[in-house]
């Protein structure tokens, strides 16, 4: 019964005409990715230098992605269904030497897709690094697709700590308010007190309109509830921060290896105060990441802007390769 229930709250933000395809799939023996699916993303995280392939962001984001996975030949293959957008394909390579190529995976998951009446295979979030192994699969005509809004803001750790310079103002002008301001307190992110974020969470959400905001992505506040239960101190770094005795913001983040460390939530009731526990997480917690990806801007404005004017960033492209063959039909 409950998994008849988590399928139908999932079905509810699917595209009617994809209701069939997410049955198919999960004929084919695709089961949802969900928190308890995390331990097995974990083991095909590797050297990610993006989010889509951290098991913390698949965990918490694939209840409201609408994500099925399954291991093909040792390739962990995921599909997501949107309400306004075509099925895509995520691939995860094993770790160590492989039996099987990039192109039979591609093969085995274009039947696949085929046989329901789909028009193409989409395999999106492919990094820069591995774009001409995907570009050199052979029988298929191969369009590469780039959208800006859909690249990752990476910042370099030493221009986040950095003060000085116009560039900087934005930063300045905000810590001002928080550095040894005797009103503000930190407290690392345990299993004991993590569950604040939630409160600080939804304290946030009052001032914002549900609709607008699920629009981008989903609930967030439902994706941070399944990060509270799976967070685990030895592996997540966190800040919780209280102003004048008051929960009033929180951030997550982890070292995915050592070139990248992750921002995956955060949140501040007070203007500024989350660039103060951006600030704080780098120069005091997690000093040995070169860089830090907090991710697209989901064509959400208020974000890019935020991010934008953060501080000196790189775009780091997300790519989305669309596999065809000549005569197919559409759905």
């Amino acid at each position: 019964m409950e998994a008849l229930t988590s399928l139908v709250k999932r079905r509810n933000t699917i595209n009617e005409q994809f209701i069939k395809v997410y049955d198919f799939f999960q004929q084919q023996g695709f089961v949802p990715a969900d928190q308890a699916s995390y331990p097995i993303f974990k083991g095909y995280e590797q050297d990610s230098r993006l989010q889509e392939r951290s098991a913390a962001i698949i965990a918490s984001w694939s209840i409201e992605f609408n994500g099925l996975y399954k291991i093909i030949s040792g390739y962990l293959c995921s599909v997501y269904f949107f309400r306004d957008s075509p099925v895509y394909f995520i691939i995860h390579r094993p770790q160590g030497s492989v039996a099987y190529s990039l192109q039979q995976i591609v093969d085995r998951l274009y039947d696949l897709v085929r046989s329901i009446g789909l028009p193409a295979l989409r395999v999106f979030a492919v990094e820069d690094r591995f774009l001409k192994e995907y570009k050199a699969i052979n029988g298929y005509d191969i369009q590469v697709e780039y959208k800006e809004k859909n690249s990752a803001y990476v910042y370099r750790t030493k221009d986040l700590l950095e003060l000085s310079g116009s560039i900087n103002y934005y930063k300045r002008k905000r810590l001002k308010n928080f550095l040894d301001n005797p009103s503000v307190s930190l407290h690392p992110l345990t299993k004991a007190n993590v569950h604040l974020c939630l409160e600080i969470e939804k304290q946030w959400c009052k001032a914002q309109d549900c609709e607008y905001c699920e629009s981008f992505c989903g609930c967030e506040k439902k994706a941070l509830g399944i990060m509270v239960s799976l967070f685990d101190e030895r592996v997540q770094k966190g800040l919780l921060c209280y102003y004048e005795g008051i929960p009033a913001g929180y951030i997550i983040c982890e070292k995915g290896n050592t070139e990248v460390a992750f921002l995956y939530f955060g949140k501040g009731i007070i203007p500024g105060l989350f660039v103060y526990l951006i600030y704080t997480m780098f120069s005091r917690y997690i000093t040995d990441a070169e860089y830090m990806d907090i991710n697209d801007d989901m064509g959400n404005s208020g974000l890019r802007q935020f991010k934008s004017h953060l501080s000196a960033h790189e775009l780091w492209r997300k790519y989305l390769c669309t596999f065809t063959k000549a005569g197919k039909q559409s759905l």
